[in-house]
Parts: structure tokens; sequence; C-alpha cells
């Protein structure tokens, strides 16, 4: 296990902005409809299990196996489908801008060169989105695909609060309550989420996500 590739990793893929913005958490904070801690968990909670998990995921853990069984050529099939509409439009670009950011600053790891050299040529041709350059990456740094997928979705995790404990605002030390609360639903999902195929990637639809904030998210 390459334990310092990994903590590299998962320090520089919590994106600024990203999913935080275009599930408008600035928006519900500036209307006093997300104010507290509790209503933070519950909303981050709910994203993790109809929208994040389910697509990023998922797609995360394709492209790790990808990786990890030298089978690089068929993350192009990831990525479309997490270009299609069976995501939201914003919930796309959100990702693609992610992963663009990602791909970049790991040029500079040494321990990314064979994944670069391999990948490059695909990210040319297609998008590459966030989850599916965190699956590539992660691949070389540890040999369980259930604590790769769990690191992906902790980070999009730690991206969101991070970003609504600016936008509430909440003290720091509330941000990581939130953030250790929310775990054991981290490592549930990510168990769910490994062994899935390409078809399975999808995030569920307005009437699945509720109502209050949640819903309002996707209105």
């Amino acid at each position: 296990m390459n334990v310092l590739g990994l903590m590299q990793l998962c320090n520089t893929a919590a994106p600024g902005g990203g999913y935080s913005y275009c599930f408008g958490l600035d928006s519900l904070a500036q209307k006093h409809q997300l104010t507290n801690a509790e209503q933070l968990l519950s909303l981050v909670e709910g994203l993790l299990l109809a929208a994040i998990g389910p697509a990023d995921g998922v797609a995360s853990g394709i492209a790790y196996r990808a990786a990890r069984e030298g089978h690089l050529e068929d993350l192009p099939v990831v990525c479309q489908a997490m270009s299609s509409d069976r995501l939201p439009v914003e919930m796309r670009i959100a990702s693609v801008q992610m992963g663009a950011r990602l791909w970049e600053c790991s040029r500079a790891w040494d321990w990314t060169a064979n994944v670069h050299e391999q990948v490059d040529p695909l990210v040319r041709r297609y998008d590459l989105h966030h989850a599916v350059a965190f699956g590539a990456l992660v691949a070389e740094t540890t040999g369980s695909q259930v604590r790769a997928i769990a690191a992906y979705l902790l980070n999009i995790a730690k991206s969101i609060i991070h970003g609504a404990v600016g936008a509430i605002p909440l003290d720091d030390c509330e941000g990581q309550r939130v953030l250790a609360a929310i775990q054991e639903t981290i490592a549930r999902l990510a168990s769910r989420c490994a062994d899935k195929r390409t078809e399975d990637i999808v995030a569920a639809g307005p009437a699945a996500r509720g109502s209050g904030p949640f819903g309002q998210l996707f209105n």
C-alpha cells in the first residue's frame, strides 16, 4: 500500500467548489434553509446515498478495477456513462471540471507516471470525470476496492462540508463532527458500490430525493 501516495491524492482530490457549488449549498444557506450541523449532516447523507454514491462511487470502483487489472482502455466507457443523462447536467459539468483539475495536479507525482502514460491518449478524446480520474490513480495506492471507493466518497463529503461550513457559517469543529458522523454511512455505501457495472451508474431522479433542503437542490 502506498500510504503517502494515498494521502497526497486525498489531500488534492477534495476540490474547491465542485459539488458544493453545483448542488446549490450556498443558495440554501443564503435563504436560511441550511442553518445548522444537523441539517448539513442530513443533506450530505442524502446526497451520498441518492446521487454521489450510485454515480461517482460506482464509477470510481469500476475505474479502480480497470486500473488494477490493466484494462485502462475501458475507462472511456465509464466516462461516457458519467456524461449521459443518467446524471443531472450540473453534476456532469462539475464532475468533468474536477476531473481535469485532479488529472493536471497529479502529473507532478512520480508514482502516477504509468497511469498518465496509458490514460493521457484517452483524455484527449473523452471528458475525464473526477471519479474516473480518482479511481485510476487510487489503484496505485491500495489493493482494496472498498477502501478506494470509501476514500473517494470521503473526499467528496469533505469538500461539500467544507463549502457549507463557510456558507452557513459554522465553526470548523462542527464541520469535523459532521464529517466524523458521516463515516459509517460512507463505509456501508462503499461496500454497496463495489463490483458494480457501468450500466449501474445513475443518480436518483427528483422524486426520490425527498423534500426540504435536500429536495430543493434538484428543483
